[in-house]
């Protein structure tokens, strides 16, 4: 599981993913984090799937295995290169 810390906001991270053509597929709260924002992100039409969560002042993006779709891993390490 590839997961790397982000210095910029969530929704600076949404906007980013956004502009690249991500779309949200789901939005949901972290099991055992009240509060907390998840959601995962996929290209359409293209396998793969990156994940973004925010909890207090936490940031960070998560590519499961078997989810990186030739695309995922790629994207999250220039999110957190930002």
């Amino acid at each position: 599981m590839l997961e790397l810390e982000l210095r910029i906001s969530a929704r600076e991270a949404l906007d980013e993913c956004g502009r690249r053509g991500l779309v949200i597929r789901s939005e949901r709260e972290l099991a055992g984090h009240p509060g907390s924002r998840h959601w995962h992100l996929r290209m359409p039409d293209r396998s793969g799937t990156l994940e973004l969560s925010e909890s207090q002042s936490r940031v960070w993006v998560k590519v499961p295995p078997l989810r990186n779709g030739g695309w995922a891993s790629d994207l999250a390490r220039q999110l957190s290169a930002l």
